[in-house]
């Protein structure tokens, strides 16, 4: 495992520093990565040849599947195929990659570089690059977005022995340590996100190899494992820069084995350059450079900045609270979430304003998802059990004397996390955080004590399996007939708004990754250049098909400008959007433009949105 482990942190690093240099000489294309990564597969296979494998040796290979038939590990492989086949059937689905992540990559691709968007949607310029740089070969050399969900796939196949690991240096008892590699990653957010092309996930295992290489240092006083200690610490900042309090943790891991660099200055002062390049640093210049502020957002236009701590700290754990008691299925979801925005106080939502978003799902989905009641619950039992039958401030006081700094800095990243991010996905944010803020709770006595029954042995098999109804029935990637049965019972039943609700859902997560299909497929093959005139939360990605043929150009300030220039002949409208634009009516506008509406058709992008009308202008050039 540690070569796996080593393995993925170099690849990460390699293709961020790829990206980089190859945009930076304005070689950012096929051709270049073609040539670019040979280098890397000649070093993988010089470094395959001389590491020892043994996996496949038959006793190993024998040892490998007989630890399968055990509950956990068997209900964990169970998941793993139920996450690779959602990939390979499902298109992703994942909202923020196809609004700004995908649709970014794309830009830089047609221009041969990264270069700052002139767009009204700023998350495609100041969010992390990391998970991008490392998409974009198989984006570039595939022409297609299917084969990213590999990325989290087969990252999320190392989850069970990066945990142990991390679990066991960090004092975790191995009966304990050994349960929760299993069930840890069955989290409710991890497991959805496994199979898309969310980002979190990514940061997770970043953060929690970071923290294994350090711990490791410390033993094996190896400069090679404080690098990579480094390495991945610097890829998990710039895959998020909400990720950056978690640097604290890894610091503190790593802290008593930095001095073994003192051997190695020259290998040191490289590593740092590579570290620097592919962590948060470059984007958070970046955003300096062009808009005043390391964030990229000075004015907070998406009220993401807490100034309030304590309404911060508040409306976080409302979220968490949410998130980490979701069962597998929510029936009324939105009537609960509209009861309890309107319970909240008034100066929690002026001092959180994105509190209003918070919407709970009736099937827990990968832009929100948290914990999960599978994992909650069992959490919740322990801290009973320590309570009732261990004295819970006895426990407490076994636990503090031997509470690992590592858990503690954690624990103050998590305050830092609370007080200064209000967004509404907060549970989802913090799935990187997640397996060190729970190391406390994993020292407990109560859970060698539990351990020891089958009955408690049975309910964490139970528990932990509410995670496979959440794959099943995923509106991202449903492993059943989901369209089928859905419109027929919404048929059958037309006055169960559940149920219609249900048939729409599944459909507008069908056609997401392509959603403005009936508007793209209006426009002439001839069409390379596209006028996209929609709000900051719209996807332009369905119009940049073919991959590589197509860019879309957007307005920045004077959209009237943009309407008019001259090399503009295809322009695609929300309708929502155009009495921003202008007084007039877009028919009357568009007579008086030399401009021809050649199709107009109503999109559901987002359920909660309904059916809106989109537009194709035609403006006849001389």
């Amino acid at each position: 495992m540690q070569a796996a482990f080593a393995l993925w942190i170099c690849a990460f690093a390699y293709l961020n520093c790829l990206g980089w240099l190859l945009s930076a000489g304005h070689q950012l294309n096929p051709a270049g990565y073609a040539v670019a990564l040979l280098p890397g597969l000649a070093a993988l296979v010089v470094w395959s040849k001389k590491t020892p494998g043994r996996a496949g040796r038959p006793g190993n290979r024998l040892k490998f599947l007989r630890r399968f038939r055990r509950p956990f590990p068997l209900l964990f492989l169970i998941v793993a195929a139920l996450i690779f086949l959602g990939g390979l059937l499902q298109a992703p689905s994942n909202y923020d990659a196809l609004t700004y992540r995908l649709p970014r990559m794309l830009n830089w691709l047609a221009a041969g570089h990264w270069f700052w968007i002139p767009t009204i949607n700023d998350r495609m310029n100041y969010s992390g690059v990391a998970w991008e740089w490392t998409a974009m070969p198989l984006l570039v050399l595939t022409r297609s977005d299917r084969g990213l969900f590999l990325i989290n796939a087969l990252g999320f196949l190392l989850m069970p022995g990066l945990l142990l690991s991390v679990f066991r240096q960090l004092g975790v008892a191995r009966r304990v340590a050994w349960t929760w590699m299993w069930l840890l990653p069955l989290t409710y957010g991890f497991a959805t996100q496994a199979g898309g092309i969310g980002n979190d996930l990514t940061g997770a295992l970043c953060g929690l190899l970071s923290i294994h290489f350090g711990l490791r240092a410390r033993r094996s006083s190896r400069a090679g494992d404080v690098w990579l200690a480094l390495l991945a610490a610097a890829l998990m900042t710039g895959v998020k820069i909400s990720n950056l309090p978690l640097a604290l943790p890894c610091l503190v891991a790593l802290w008593p084995a930095l001095g073994h660099l003192r051997r190695h200055l020259a290998g040191t002062a490289l590593v740092a350059v590579i570290a620097m390049l592919v962590s948060g640093v470059p984007i958070m210049v970046l955003n300096q450079v062009h808009t005043g502020s390391w964030n990229g957002d000075p004015g907070d236009q998406y009220k993401m900045q807490i100034k309030n701590p304590a309404a911060g700290v508040l409306g976080n754990s409302l979220l968490l609270a949410e998130q980490s008691l979701m069962p597998p299925a929510l029936p009324g979801a939105g009537q609960l979430s509209a009861w309890l925005v309107q319970r909240l106080p008034d100066s929690l939502k002026t001092g959180f304003p994105r509190l209003l978003q918070n919407k709970l799902n009736e099937i827990p989905g990968e832009e929100n998802a948290g914990l999960g009641l599978g994992i909650t619950l069992p959490l919740l039992i322990v801290l009973v059990v320590s309570v009732c039958r261990f004295r819970l401030p006895g426990s407490l006081a076994k636990v503090s004397r031997v509470l690992p700094p590592v858990a503690l800095a954690a624990w103050l990243a998590l305050l830092v996390f609370m007080a200064k991010i209000g967004s509404e996905a907060g549970p989802r944010l913090l799935l990187p955080y997640y397996p060190l803020i729970l190391i406390p709770v994993l020292l407990l006595p109560a859970q060698r004590e539990l351990l020891r029954h089958r009955a408690w042995r049975i309910f964490l098999g139970l528990m932990a399996m509410s995670v496979l109804p959440v794959l099943i029935f995923s509106v991202s990637r449903p492993l059943w007939p989901a369209q089928l049965i859905s419109n027929q019972l919404a048929l059958a039943h037309p006055g169960n708004k559940t149920l219609q609700r249900l048939a729409s859902t599944y459909a507008t997560y069908a056609r997401r990754n392509d959603v403005l299909e009936p508007i793209r497929s209006v426009l002439p093959d001839s069409a390379r250049e596209i006028g996209f005139l929609a709000g900051s939360n719209d996807a332009d990605y369905s119009l940049w098909r073919p991959f590589g043929k197509r860019r879309v150009i957007y307005p920045r300030h004077d959209i009237r400008a943009f309407l008019q220039n001259p090399d503009l002949e295809w322009v695609v409208v929300k309708q929502d959007i155009w009495p921003e634009v202008s007084p007039v009516a877009l028919e009357t506008w568009a007579a008086a433009h030399h401009a021809t509406i050649v199709a107009t058709r109503p999109i559901v992008e987002l359920v909660s949105w309904g059916p809106e009308n989109w537009c194709v202008l035609h403006f006849e050039k001389p």
